[in-house]
Order: C-alpha cells, then structure tokens, then sequence
C-alpha cells in the first residue's frame, strides 16, 4: 500500500488516525493507544501479503532477547555475545530475504533454498523483497547495539520495543530512528498534530506526484536504450538524478507529517544536497539518517577516527561499499558504494584547506556532477548498462538526436512540470528545506490553504496517470 495509493488517502488514514484518536483520548500514550499504532501497522503491512507481519515479528522477537541479555548482564563477554548475537540473528534474516536472489545466481547451491521460500514469499521461483525490511532491521540492530553500549540501561517493556519499531509512517523507508529518541516522546506525548502534519504530508506528496513522477518520464530515454546518444543519455542520468531525490524527500516529507499526525517528530532526512560543496557535506545532507546509523554503529565499530592514517581511510571506504550493498543485491550497487567511498576518501586526503581555496560555486557544481555519474551505476542493472550511458554521456554514442521533438509534443505536461520542479529547486528549495526541522515548524494559515491546494491538484495528477512506487521502496 502506498502513500499516493487512494486506499491509503481516503480509507486506511482517516481510519487509523480516528483509532488513535479513541484509543489516546485525553492526551495519554497509554497502552492502548500504542496498541492501536501496532494494529494498523500490521494491517498496512499484511496488505502486500500477509506472511510479511510474521516475518516483522521474527526479527522484532529475536534481536528483542538478545537485547534484553546484553541490559540485564553485567558480565563484558555474556554482553558482546548477546550484541554478536542479535547482529547475526538480524543479518540472517536480511540475507535470506533480500539477498538470496543475488547470492543463488553466485552460489547454485542456494537455489533449493530459494524455491522452497518462493512459493510463500514470492513467486516464479524468487523472493519478492518484504517492503521496509532493510529499514526495520536497521532500527532494529540500533537498540541491540545501544543496549551493549550502555545507552539503554534498563530492561524495556515489549510493548515499547514494538511501537519503536510499528510505525507505518516510517516502516518502508525511514527515516531511521532510535529507540532513546523514540522512547522521550512517549513520555512526552500529547496528542496527534493534525494540522501541521497534513500541511507537511501534502508537500510531500505534491513534490512527488507533481515532481518526482514528471523526472520518472525521461529516464527511459537515457537508460532504456542500448546506446543513447550524448542528449539521451544526459536527458536520463539528470531525470534520474532528480527524479530520486523528489521521490524520496517528497516520501520523507510525507512520513514526517503522518509521523506528526500520530504525535511524533521524526529527524530530517535532506539537508538541500546537491547543493554540497564536497562528498562529506553531501552525506551531511543526503538521506541523513542513513548516513548517520552508518557512522554511528558501521564506521565506529570498524575503528572510525581511532586507527592508523591509511586505516581510517580504509574504514571510511567499506564503510561507503556496505552501504552501497545496503541499497540493493547487485555489484552495481557495490560500485555505486564504492565510488562514493574513492571520492570522500580523495576528499579527506586533499585536505580541507586546499579545497577551501576552489571557489564554492565551482566546488558545488563539481560535486553535482560526480554525484550525477553515481547515480548511473545506481540506476542501472547491469555493468554494460552503466557503460552504455557514461560512453554516451561523454559522447562516445554520438551527439544528434532524433528524440527530442518527439519528447516535446509526447510530453507537453511533463515537460512543463519539469521546468516547475527545476524553478522550485533552484529558488525555492532552501526555503522549504529552512534552518528548523520540518515537524519543529508551524505553517501559517495562508500556508496551509496553498498546500491544501497543491494537495488536491497532486491527487487528481496521480489519479489520471500511472501511478508510479516511491524508488527506496525496493530498498
């Protein structure tokens, strides 16, 4: 079920949040009302199929024991090997559920293992990834290492650990939080944010339907052609670019406003990043919380800043290629990882004083347009796929096009939303971005009736057209 799905808009939020609103009458997270978050998160998730709960509950019951030993022990080694554990227990289950496609194709001997979960979890003889699994396995992974580093120091109740980790807002694709973070706003709840939570979900849902699905139109021409010439291909890698980012600002956006809706602030997930003047600021500021857990719990455990000059250049490189692997089955998305983790590392080892002395619009540009010729090896399935975009982004395809009068007439609408979405970006962006967390903000009144407005234009866009998944839902 998504977002922009009308089952979604007009049956199972109003009904959710009337549940929450008996359920927490009087201001109160009580249990009931924590149950009721539970319930319908469950029922978001069964609707794509209904073994998809149970799966949840595994992981949540599993790293949810070893979590529980690593607070109630005393003993270093019983600890370590109650956080050892649940990492093993966690990865397990992504392994198997998210990978076993990839590694079949590797290792033929897995493929016995791979038909005997199919004919339950997905069809054709393949998985079908659970949606949200990388994200609450992440979160999950979270508190068991938070409990084995002291930051949970007591035993937390089951029902607790199960709200963290049941929010429908952010269960498919983030933001990624933490339980401590999570557990201060229960104590502090008081009620749902209609208003301001529907102001910030109908900006994000205009950002994607009026945005983000108009980019998802000229992808195909740079990369559903065999050899697309230096236009096509440019035309696909800079939709793609775009596309991306609206499509998952425009549903971060949306989670952070049915997260207010519920009574929660979730953490800003985009910080205005390809307007980064370098790799560091670009993860500063591109899905942050993605780049934070990875610091906090990847790049420190691997040692971090604590470690020989050449090892810390080290770390910060697997960590960047595990976390390309985070994103998908595929060495494409190793390479986009790894790419990423050659430039930061050539960034840190240039010096941030040398390139203060580049002149920031030159540097901004720079990095946009390396993140561009990233997002190639993201978009692509194959190696050869990639291949052919960069031969023809640098021309080696050709320079005359025949497309592009047909792009003009075919697409007239979307063209015309296009150099909205691009005018928005460049004037208006860092305005909405602002210096205050989204869910910290209140809207005027004025606001709020524009929003409202560009709300309803979206949903009758999406509704004549075909609807199109939010990208890190396959993630």
């Amino acid at each position: 079920m998504l977002f922009t799905d009308p089952l979604f808009l007009f049956y199972f939020l109003p009904a959710s949040l009337l549940l929450l609103r008996v359920a927490g009458w009087g201001g109160r997270f009580t249990a009931v009302a924590k149950l009721a978050i539970i319930v319908a998160t469950l029922v978001f998730y069964a609707y794509g199929n209904w073994l998809w709960p149970l799966l949840f509950i595994a992981v949540v019951s599993g790293t949810y024991g070893f979590a529980l030993i690593a607070v109630r022990s005393d003993r270093p080694g019983v600890r370590r090997a109650a956080v050892a554990g649940a990492v093993v227990y966690a990865l397990a289950f992504l392994a198997l559920f998210k990978y076993l496609n990839w590694l079949a194709t590797l290792v033929p001997a897995l493929k016995g293992l791979q038909a005997a979960l199919s004919p339950y979890f997905g069809s054709g003889g393949t998985i079908e990834l659970p949606p949200g699994i990388s994200f609450y396995v992440f979160e999950a992974l979270s508190f068991s290492i938070d409990a084995y580093r002291g930051r949970i120091t007591r035993p937390v109740r089951p029902l607790d650990y199960l709200t963290f980790l049941a929010m429908f807002p952010r269960f498919i694709a983030g933001p990624i939080v933490r339980y401590p973070d999570m557990h201060a706003q229960f104590a502090a709840w008081d009620g749902p944010r209609l208003a301001h939570g529907l102001s910030v979900f109908a900006l994000g849902f205009a950002i994607k339907s009026l945005f983000a699905d108009q980019f998802a139109v000229f992808v195909p021409y740079g990369f559903a052609v065999a050899r697309p010439d230096f236009l096509q291909a440019w035309t696909g890698a800079l939709a793609y670019t775009f596309q991306l980012y609206f499509d998952f600002w425009g549903y971060s956006l949306m989670a952070t406003g049915l997260g207010l809706c519920l009574g929660f602030r979730f953490p800003d997930n985009f910080r205005s990043p390809y307007r980064a003047v370098g790799f560091a600021d670009f993860w500063r500021r591109w899905h942050i919380t993605l780049s934070q857990w990875l610091r906090d719990y990847l790049y420190v455990s691997l040692g971090g800043n604590r470690c020989a000059p050449w090892r810390v250049q080290l770390n910060v490189f697997l960590t960047m290629v595990i976390g390309g692997l985070w994103h998908g089955a595929s060495f494409t998305f190793v390479a986009w990882g790894a790419y990423h983790g050659a430039l930061l590392v050539v960034e840190r080892w240039v010096g941030e004083s040398r390139l203060e002395r580049v002149p920031v619009l030159a540097r901004q540009a720079g990095t946009f347009l390396l993140v561009v010729i990233g997002w190639v090896f993201f978009r692509s399935d194959t190696f050869s796929q990639a291949a052919g975009v960069l031969a023809g982004m640098t021309g080696f395809n050709g320079f005359a096009s025949q497309f592009t009068p047909l792009l003009a007439q075919k697409h007239l609408p979307s063209v015309l939303l296009v150099v909205v979405a691009l005018l928005f970006f460049w004037r208006l962006e860092p305005r909405v971005v602002g210096a205050e967390p989204m869910a910290g903000r209140a809207f005027a009144a004025r606001t709020q009736w524009l929003l409202f407005a560009a709300f309803v234009f979206a949903v009758l866009v999406s509704m004549s057209s075909r609807e199109i998944p939010f990208l890190y839902f396959q993630f």
